[in-house]
């Protein structure tokens, strides 16, 4: 993973004609002072904002040819979990509902609260976004 600090936040921009590079786990940085070289005055503090992604610039790219609000969702889950992926997570909670007791229950449990942060993280990062 790759950190990158901005003095403006970032969000997401087209890449391509499939992908759009998207701006995940931001972190502000309150009172940061830019690097300098050594003729430079040293700037007054600003806030900043740092992401990590896969990129070297801190971005992620998603898979997704529109910047609407379920596009983007589904270009971050996607991301991180294939579509097979999910379907297997989903499908072990079908198999929980119908038997609690089965072996692997704690597994299918600990793998669908963390598919579900992934999935909430990615609404309300595109909600916030967007101004939703």
């Amino acid at each position: 993973m790759n950190k990158a600090i901005y003095t403006e936040p970032r969000t997401f921009e087209k890449y391509d004609d499939k992908r759009y590079m998207v701006y995940l786990n931001e972190e502000i940085i309150p009172d940061y002072v830019p690097e300098v070289m050594q003729s430079e005055q040293v700037p007054e503090p600003i806030t900043a904002y740092a992401y990590t992604g896969t990129e070297v610039d801190g971005g992620t790219l998603v898979e997704t040819t529109s910047s609407d609000r379920d596009s983007l969702i589904n270009g971050i889950i996607r991301s991180r979990y294939t579509q097979s992926e999910e379907d297997a997570i989903k499908t072990h909670q079908i198999e929980l509902l119908r038997n609690s007791g089965i072996e692997k229950a704690a597994d299918y449990e600990a793998e669908w609260i963390e598919f579900n942060a992934v999935r909430e993280m990615a609404k309300s990062t595109v909600d916030g976004w967007l101004n939703l």
